[in-house]
């Protein structure tokens, strides 16, 4: 049984939607975290890798040190967190950290691993200061507008890899072999690091993070599909996973909308 909100703790944050359910899998292996300290938000997407070990405690591990460990930088830091040198060290720490509890919880390097998307808003008096992307793995994160959504990560994977080799085209990647092993990860053996940049918030605040079960089917060859609704709505999350399982998803199924204006 689907259980909607089981793996996904918005914790109540302006903004952000999110929606999580198990699809054709045994249970879900996704997580979906958000918080909100002092002048800093965060959302938080991770996919655990599904032939590893207790990869639904991998996906949640991951979401919570990343958080916890952006909480206790942005904390520490205080003033020197609005340099982005400084912030990207820290962020670049707590995929450290991510790394080092997958391997703790697992017992051991590779035996369990989580993909991990998240975006990092600092706020100032009257509006949004910087907007940091964290990404490592196959989960994605787009920005979306009225007119469309743009892609803004890099798949860590062999298709990935193709994508970029001009070999295939991204929207062909759901049809080519080798779209489900990934060339980075949090708790994988070189505890590799994970792609950190900076956005420009005047380029629109709205992001749409989801797992390789929600855009393998809805990424065509006109781009990402996205569900006619308002897009800061539950209903918005609620309609991109049901869509995903209609259009013939087998995989977990998770989407988190951050409205880093709201």
């Amino acid at each position: 049984m689907n259980d909607r909100t089981k793996r996904v703790d918005i914790a109540g944050i302006s903004g952000m939607f999110g929606e999580s359910v198990t699809g054709k899998r045994e249970r879900d292996e996704d997580y979906i975290a958000c918080d909100e300290f002092g002048n800093v938000r965060v959302g938080v997407l991770c996919d655990g890798m599904g032939g590893g070990q207790s990869g639904d405690l991998a996906s949640e591990t991951a979401a919570r040190v990343f958080i916890t460990c952006v909480r206790e930088s942005s904390g520490g830091l205080a003033e020197r967190w609005s340099d982005v040198l400084t912030r990207h060290r820290a962020l670049s720490e707590a995929i450290g950290n991510c790394h080092e509890a997958i391997v703790a919880m697992a017992g051991g390097v590779g035996l369990s691993g989580s993909t991990l998307t998240a975006v990092v808003a600092t706020y100032g008096l009257e509006a949004i200061e910087s907007i940091d992307l964290v990404h490592i793995g196959d989960s994605r994160c787009y920005r979306i507008s009225h007119s469309g959504a743009e892609i803004l990560t890099d798949d860590h994977s062999v298709t990935g890899d193709m994508v970029r080799a001009d070999y295939i085209k991204i929207h062909e990647i759901e049809d080519t072999s080798g779209k489900n092993t990934l060339t980075r990860n949090i708790g994988d053996e070189g505890s590799s690091s994970a792609d950190i940049v900076s956005l420009d918030p005047s380029g629109g605040s709205r992001f749409l993070l989801c797992c390789d079960g929600v855009w393998g089917p809805l990424h065509g060859s006109n781009g990402m599909w996205l569900a006619d609704t308002d897009p800061c709505s539950n209903e918005f999350a609620r309609l991109m996973v049901e869509s995903a399982l209609e259009r013939g998803s087998t995989d977990n199924c998770s989407v988190l909308l951050a409205d880093l204006s709201a």
